[in-house]
């Protein structure tokens, strides 16, 4: 049996999924198994897996179109590895990933996740690097993260082009719950964070594509299921870190829906937040009018073109 599975969901990639998939089979590391788990593509997708010769990669198709999370755990149910590693379609691997990822595995046993940071790449500008809570001077490091909640306050320290973790975590549990249809990771970090050590190599190992068409996550949200926040509420009763967590979304999640204009959605939202766990940036932003924050939607993007990131941290 392989050490690795990597899994691949795939809908409607024809121009990128060689380049992913290439990352993998470039890898220094080469125990694993590849599954890439067609979601009823219907463009050329297939056809440019099938054309890739390499007796590790596995073809399974979806009955129909599923969905991310449905798709992720149908590839994770057919995994016969130790080590789940996820990747997005029309995401890259540095080469050494996997190594680095078989490294944290075999120094820190008492990790059951593992996650590298990573980079964000863009056709219209310079590719940036997100803003993560951890001391600057441990880059280049790996370590065991003390509390993964209070170093993801501000952007994520990884994503899930950048994550692994042991298969046995979810032999009792699905993994990604089908019901969401937008922002499944937040909902796999406090669930999977809350119950397993985390190890953590902090170098940029994976690419991270933006302004893709056909992205299986869309940045639109009224229409589409989120996490269940209030649920976790109880277990943030003795965890602060947790809390302020939960608070964030809750604050990005009610701007998406102010965006949107869908009030009532924004309005509940807002039921269970702490304003103490925001910043002030973030006090102001959720007492401005819609118009303002349409405004200031569109400079940051004008800035990001320009390489200048503007945030509420």
């Amino acid at each position: 049996m392989p050490l690795f599975s990597v899994i691949i969901p795939l809908y409607n990639k024809e121009k990128y999924i060689q380049q992913t998939v290439e990352s993998v089979l470039q890898q220094t590391f080469t125990d694993f198994e590849l599954l890439i788990i067609n979601d009823a593509s219907t463009d050329n997708s297939v056809s440019v897996v099938s054309q890739i010769s390499d007796d590790r990669i596995q073809l399974i198709e979806n009955p129909e179109n599923l969905g991310l999370s449905s798709t992720r755990n149908h590839g994770i149910s057919k995994a016969t590895g130790d080590i789940i590693a996820l990747l997005d379609a029309d995401d890259v691997w540095l080469p050494n990933f996997l190594e680095k990822i078989h490294a944290l595995y075999t120094q820190f046993p008492e990790a059951s996740l593992y996650g590298t940071d990573y980079i964000e790449v863009y056709d219209s500008h310079e590719n940036l690097v997100p803003k993560k809570n951890i001391d600057t001077s441990l880059q280049g490091t790996s370590f065991l993260i003390p509390d993964f909640f209070e170093a993801s306050m501000f952007q994520p320290i990884f994503c899930q082009s950048s994550l692994a973790f042991k298969k046995s975590i979810c032999e009792d549990v699905e993994v990604f719950n089908p019901k969401i249809t937008f922002a499944e990771d937040i909902d796999f970090y406090i669930r999977f964070g809350l119950k397993y050590r985390i190890a953590y190599h902090y170098e940029v190992l994976a690419e991270i594509h933006f302004e893709i068409p056909n992205q299986m996550s869309k940045d639109t949200i009224a229409s589409k299921c989120i996490p269940n926040l209030d649920s976790f509420e109880k277990a943030a009763k003795n965890n602060l870190s947790l809390k302020k967590y939960l608070d964030l979304y809750r604050y990005i999640f009610a701007s998406m829906y102010t965006l949107e204009n869908a009030m009532r959605q924004r309005n509940y939202m807002l039921q269970n937040i702490d304003y103490n766990n925001l910043t002030f940036k973030q006090r102001l932003l959720l007492k401005s009018p819609r118009f303002v924050l349409v405004w200031l939607k569109k400079l940051k993007r004008f800035l990001l073109k320009r390489n200048i990131r503007v945030t509420s941290f």
